[in-house]
């Protein structure tokens, strides 16, 4: 069988050892007997070795010379001190509870501090005796007992401690001399009474001595029905019709309706209720019953004092009779006949008005056009669709359509749509629901119903169905190509090319004549070829020219070079430039052919020394001149130099604007949109502007060309300086500002409209609010802050809690609990709320809180309205404080004072009881300690 585990013990290790776990190593798992460690002994191993003992359960006696003490652990002999004082040099005074020798001896004193020397015991106030067990006797009390109480009577004692008196249930005071206040009892008098407040309380027990007509604990409960007087003993002597009697007088209550002195009597006519004390309130000649006052209704009317004529719908005799008017049509409360609303007619307002008529007795006449519907009611006009307007005059606005044109139309590029279906009708070149499509290729017109005949690849416009020709081709239908010498977009440009009969009309790729070649047809054939795209070769002889055009060998008269492609060098002509010029003239030229001598391009005259006439120019001044716009030409080749301000081959341009002087070359410096002088440059200013660069604005109240006029703008408006148009200042109007802003308008043109609240006025220049009393803010949004009314709220309000006030009046606004013109009263004790105009409902007299009504508990009592005492485990005002009593003490509810078991003292009955033992530490502070969980040493 296995050991038990450390600290059990017995039948199945089920028993805890009942060790001092500190001072021992376990316990006999059979027996549960303690094995202590050296320096302890004692069935739980809870002693230390006595004086003169060591080792384990102290069995071992000390071996010291002179009956010296040993260490109760290993038996080695200690340092003897002379009485009160311990230590391995004896410099250390003994604790408050030791004493003697080495300080090995334990204090005596029910815990108090003992003389370190002798071990007298030092006692404490309302002590004395040897071992300060005993209380000071009668009549003294405090240290050593030397003061004299005070002369506390037969209704209190002297407290030993204090030397107060301690005053019996029902008595206070210094001596005790006073009974308890009113409401008050018990010791004390602390405890509130939890009577009624016309009932007294016994000051001693707090029993309730009730008034006549009460009965109960607390004397809040009224006699039984039937009794009435001193502790209800008293039987009423009523008759059968009654409620009973007084309980106080005795003195017979009639039921209600009733009335004498045996409640025999019927309510007189215009009374009723208990004591026949309420006046009857029934109207319209209804009558009134004796007892609850309730009224019988005459005809056509109800309500509980037949103040209403009967409601809609019903009339006659308790309103019981359903109308049979329709359509919202009221009847007469007392008859039922039918007044019929706007729009009905008929004995039962079943009818419409007839139509074109409408309104009270269908007595208006309908305005509506177009086919429009009138309501028999109102005569409001429901509009065809594709109308709208009060009487469905106008067409629907552009964009919408239908019923209330409420139709958004969805057509688009252009498209219109028809007022009442919302279809769509498209321009030419557009189709689909809503236009949203091109025509597709090769369709055009209204709907793209046309199709298009365009040829060679033209595209045909989708709108008319002109043709959109291909570069190379031109002609209605882009059936023709390009005519000679032209090619491209629109044949528009021209062939750039020298020895070409034609170019390509789509490229303008130059087709060279034969013997030429390049981009532009200006270059001869290389040396060696000949011919058409200078493809073939020559077969001359070497040395002999070979024409690079028809490829024959050797050049005609006036001619040379390897392919005869270069004329005669000046000076010289003939078959292979062999002849020498006879010219003689500064301005003659010979022809390389035949030698024959001309005048050069711009001359004439026999020696050819003559310059052509102006407006003539090139060989033999045979040209005319084609300059313009003052144009000069050259005479040689009859080019145009243009006069400034002129562009162009011929002059005919003028230049472009922002440009001026010859070839247009210099940049205009007018601005603000002035015109410069073509020629000049100088600048022509619009409306408004002057200056060399029109720079400058009109000054101030000029206007128009050249600031020639007078402005009329009035109260600081601006004047435009090209109309003289006038802008208005701030809060004016008018061509001329001289109309103030409306009331409720404000800003530039007056278009703002002001946007004061609370009835704050605008300032018609800047829109700026002034508030009236009680509110601030750009628009008066803002009620006054709390403290603060009036007018910006520049005043403080004079209240003497919490400040808040009217923020108009600056009236006092007082907080629940305050009332007076500024609040500096405090509710009377019994009320609370907002003009403490609520009663508090706390038993036995408990006052509330001013504020929220919340009961404010006395000491010992709680609850919503105090009716409960405090539970064992707390006291004080609401039972607020936890109690601090150990070893399950009794607190008292209304001090927290504990009232300890037999075993335990102190304030908290958390000091054990200590018993007289020998040996120097006792039992009971050693089960204190255990339990403390603190080591001895």
């Amino acid at each position: 069988m296995a050991a038990c585990p450390r600290w059990t013990h017995g039948a199945g290790c089920s028993k805890e050892c009942d060790c001092f776990q500190e001072h021992s190593t376990g316990c006999d798992p059979k027996t549960g007997s303690c094995f202590c460690k050296a320096a302890y002994h004692g069935p739980q191993c809870e002693k230390e070795c006595a004086h003169g003992f060591f080792g384990a359960r102290c069995e071992q006696p000390c071996d010291c010379p002179g009956g010296g003490s040993c260490d109760p652990r290993t038996g080695e002999c200690n340092q003897r001190c002379p009485a009160g004082f311990y230590g391995d040099k004896c410099q250390l005074g003994c604790q408050s509870w030791n004493y003697g020798e080495s300080c090995r001896l334990t204090c005596d004193c029910e815990g108090a501090p003992c003389d370190s020397v002798t071990g007298q015991c030092i006692c404490p106030s309302g002590k004395t005796g040897p071992s300060c067990r005993k209380d000071c006797p009668d009549g003294f009390w405090g240290l050593m007992c030397q003061s004299s109480c005070p002369n506390c009577g037969i209704r209190g004692t002297c407290n030993k401690q204090t030397g107060v008196c301690d005053c019996k249930p029902g008595f206070t005071g210094n001596l005790c001399q006073n009974e308890c206040p009113p409401g008050f009892h018990g010791p004390g008098c602390l405890m509130r009474c939890s009577c009624h407040p016309d009932a007294t309380c016994d000051p001693q027990t707090g029993r309730c001595i009730c008034p006549p007509g009460k009965r109960g604990h607390d004397c809040a409960t009224s006699c039984e029905s039937g009794y009435w007087g001193q502790e209800c003993l008293s039987k009423c002597e009523c008759k059968e019709i009654c409620l009973g009697c007084d309980p106080v007088t005795g003195q017979c209550s009639c039921e209600a309706g009733f009335t004498g002195d045996h409640c025999e009597k019927k309510c007189m006519a215009g009374s009723y209720g208990q004591g026949c004390a309420q006046q009857c309130q029934c109207q319209n000649e209804a009558l009134c019953e004796h007892v609850s006052g309730a009224c019988t209704c005459s005809p056509g009317y109800a309500g509980t004092y037949c103040e209403k004529m009967c409601p809609d719908g019903f009339y006659g005799l308790d309103c019981g009779q359903m109308c049979e008017c329709r359509n919202g049509a009221r009847c007469h409360h007392i008859t039922g006949a039918c007044l019929c609303t706007a729009g009905w007619a008929g004995p039962h307002c079943i009818l419409e008005c007839p139509d074109g008529h409408f309104g009270e007795q269908c007595s208006q006449t309908c305005e509506c056009q177009n086919g429009a519907r009138c309501d028999h009611v109102t005569g409001h006009c429901s509009c065809a669709a594709g109308w709208t307007g009060v009487s469905c005059q106008l067409p629907c606005p552009a964009g919408q359509y239908g019923e209330h044109c409420s139709g958004q139309c969805l057509c688009q590029n252009q498209g219109s749509c028809d007022s009442m279906t919302g279809q769509c009708s498209c321009p030419p070149g557009w189709t689909g629901a809503t236009c949203e499509l091109e025509c597709e290729e090769g369709r055009f017109g209204e709907n793209c119903t046309q199709a298009c005949s365009c040829t060679n690849g033209g595209k045909c416009d989708r709108v008319i169905g002109r043709c959109v020709c291909l570069p190379g081709w031109i002609g209605k239908l882009c059936q023709s190509a390009c005519s000679k010498g032209f090619f491209g977009d629109g044949c528009e440009q021209s062939c750039d090319c020298v020895y070409s009969s034609s170019c390509n009309h789509v490229t303008g790729l130059c087709e060279c004549e034969p013997g030429w070649r390049g981009a532009r047809c200006d270059k001869p054939c290389l040396p060696g070829s000949y011919g058409a795209s200078c493809v073939q070769r020559c077969r001359c002889h070497a040395g002999v020219s070979c024409h690079h055009e028809t490829g024959s060998c050797g050049c005609p008269a006036g001619l040379t070079g390897p392919g005869c492609e270069k004329p005669c060098p000046a000076g010289m002509f003939g078959q292979n430039c062999s002849h020498l010029c006879q010219c003689s003239g500064d301005q003659e030229q010979c022809h390389p052919v035949t030698g024959k001598c001309s005048c050069l391009p711009g001359y004439y005259g026999a020696r050819c020394e003559i310059r052509c006439r102006a407006g003539t120019f090139g060989p033999n001044c045979k040209s005319r001149c084609s300059c313009i716009n003052g144009g000069r030409c050259d005479f040689r080749t009859g080019t145009c130099y243009c006069p400034p301000g002129f562009i162009g081959a011929d002059c005919s341009s003028s230049c472009p604007s922002g440009y001026y002087g010859k070839d247009c070359a210099k940049l205009c410096s007018c601005g603000e949109g002035g015109q410069c002088h073509s020629a000049t440059g100088k600048c022509i200013c619009p409306p408004g502007r002057i200056g060399q660069s029109c720079q400058q604005a009109c000054p101030r109240g000029r206007y128009g060309l050249q600031c020639r006029n007078t402005c009329g703008c009035q109260n600081g408006g601006l004047c435009d300086p090209a109309d003289g148009s006038c802008k208005c200042g701030l809060g004016w109007i008018g061509r001329r500002c001289d109309t103030a802003c409306s009331q409720g308008k404000y800003g530039v043109d007056c278009v703002q409209d002001c946007p004061c609240l609370n009835n704050g006025t605008c300032d018609r220049f800047t829109g700026t609010c002034s508030c009236t009393a009680g509110y601030y803010g750009h628009s008066c949004q803002h009620r006054c802050s709390s403290g603060f009314f009036g007018v910006n709220c520049a005043h403080t309000c004079d209240c003497k809690v919490g400040q808040a006030c009217n923020h108009v009046t600056g009236q006092c606004v007082c907080p629940p609990g305050y009332n007076g013109p500024q609040c500096q009263r405090r509710c009377e004790s019994g009320r609370f709320g907002l003009s403490c105009g609520q009663t508090c409902d706390c038993v036995g007299e408990a006052p509330c809180d001013p504020s929220t009504g919340q009961c404010l508990c006395p000491a010992g009592r709680t609850g919503q309205r105090c009716e409960k005492a405090c539970g064992g485990d707390r006291f004080g005002p609401d039972c607020s404080l936890p109690c601090q009593c150990s070893h399950r003490a009794r607190c008292d509810g209304l001090n927290g004072r504990c009232l300890c078991p037999l075993t335990w003292l102190g304030s908290t009955c958390s000091e054990a009881l200590l018993h007289q033992t020998p040996g120097p530490l006792n039992f009971s502070v050693s089960q204190r300690k255990r339990r403390a969980g603190s080591k001895t040493t």
